[in-house]
């Protein structure tokens, strides 16, 4: 990045102003210029960029060079930034299309989840999406959706007249779930076990309206659209919020995104949006109080790699709600599964995805599938979507959620 930042100001060019007037102009006035560049690019003509493309593919962009490097660089921020440039200049892949536009159709998708589903249970569509658009082991969306669950708990859509209705001791224990699309859409059963075990221990949640977060088009560099997503949802989200009702993410990778680049982008305008654990961990007091109602069990968590290092203090919230509900708890130090958000499930990347996931997770796996075996699902627990997502597609074992742990443990009276 630095020799790249160089041969940059040897020509005189500014890659923050670069990038600036790459945000206001139009899609098709480049195009021309970025057809015959790809064809050059094709024809094996030598460009730094290609280069530097190359090695930005390799970031997995989960972020522990944040947290774990001394001086913070940023790989994510600054390969995205990169990515914004040099796709100005060279014609992007179709996955990346494909990517970037997920959070969209998803909600449209999921009314009917067969028609999504079906065909990519045939093996040549599979063929076609791995080959043709760069993507392999793409996700089913959950046969019942979460609407489905929230109208079958009494769960509703947080809104300013809802939240205004709500008394001063349901709004004592109210709490706001912000979607997102992984979650809602592909593993919705875990929000719904989320909804239905806070309404067993005497919580009133209420969930947010789906609004896309925008993480998948900041890490493929589609800061523009990025910038504009960011803005919206943080107006949703923020008109919440000042009803005093706190605002708990499900994903860590998704919710994280709202105190880093949403925080960069919007500074104080962000949206203050909790981990789960983190608000739980405020009501230890409540929790305690339904302890008589949990069986006791033994569990361990295997934490996502964003929480690991960029939210340490939240794996120790994990184990303060699990004593006060009399669960024991072990946080296994694990690395990074592999699959980190969609660069698991790119083509290119499969092999070393599978690489990264045979390095840590695979070994923990196998040494505990005699216990998960005789548990049934296991006392295992994930706390990430895609490191569940990961443990499925490599090892052929169903993680359940911290939640779902204890939700399975929870005596329901009547």
């Amino acid at each position: 990045m630095r020799e790249w930042l160089r041969l940059l100001s040897q020509r005189n060019v500014d890659a923050v102003e670069t990038a600036r007037k790459v945000r206001e102009q139009s899609f098709f006035v480049g195009l021309p210029r970025r057809i015959v560049n790809s064809l050059a690019k094709a024809r094996g003509e030598y460009d730094f960029n290609h280069e530097v493309n190359e090695a930005m593919q390799g970031c997995l962009g989960c972020k522990s060079c944040v947290g774990q490097c001394p001086v913070k660089v940023d790989v994510p921020e600054f390969r995205s930034k990169f990515l914004e440039l040099y796709y100005s200049r060279y014609l992007r892949p179709l996955k990346d299309y494909f990517v970037g536009s997920l959070e969209f159709v998803m909600p449209h998708l999921a009314r009917l989840p067969q028609l999504y589903n079906l065909p990519l249970g045939l093996k040549p569509v599979r063929w076609l999406l791995e080959r043709g658009l760069g993507l392999a082991d793409s996700p089913l969306l959950a046969r019942k959706t979460l609407r489905a669950t929230m109208e079958e708990l009494g769960v509703p859509y947080a809104s300013p007249a809802c939240l205004a209705a709500l008394g001063p001791e349901q709004r004592n224990r109210a709490v706001i779930i912000v979607q997102d699309a992984f979650t809602s859409y592909f593993d919705a059963g875990v929000v719904g076990d989320t909804l239905r075990l806070l309404k067993q221990l005497d919580f009133v949640p209420l969930v947010a309206p789906f609004r896309a977060n925008g993480k998948p088009l900041h890490v493929h560099g589609f800061l523009r659209q990025f910038r504009r997503v960011a803005q919206g949802n943080s107006d949703m989200l923020n008109e919440l919020a000042a009803s005093g009702v706190p605002l708990v993410g499900v994903d860590p990778s998704m919710t994280l995104t709202y105190r880093a680049e949403y925080r960069k982008l919007l500074g104080e305008g962000a949206p203050r949006v909790q981990l789960l654990q983190e608000w739980l961990a405020g009501q230890l007091e409540q929790l305690q109080q339904q302890r008589p109602r949990l069986n006791p069990a033994r569990f361990q968590l295997l934490p996502h790699c964003s929480e690991q290092t960029n939210a340490t203090a939240s794996l120790r919230d994990w184990q303060s709600i699990f004593e006060a509900l009399g669960l024991e708890l072990h946080t296994e130090s694990l690395g990074c599964c592999g699959m980190a958000g969609t660069y698991g499930h790119e083509t290119a990347h499969k092999e070393t995805s599978r690489t990264i996931f045979q390095q840590s997770w695979a070994p923990h796996l196998s040494r505990n599938s005699g216990r998960d075996k005789a548990d049934g699902d296991g006392n295992l627990l994930a706390s990430g979507y895609s490191c569940r997502c990961q443990t499925k597609r490599f090892a052929g074992v169903t993680l359940r959620h911290p939640l779902q742990g204890v939700l399975a443990q929870l005596r329901v009276e009547g």
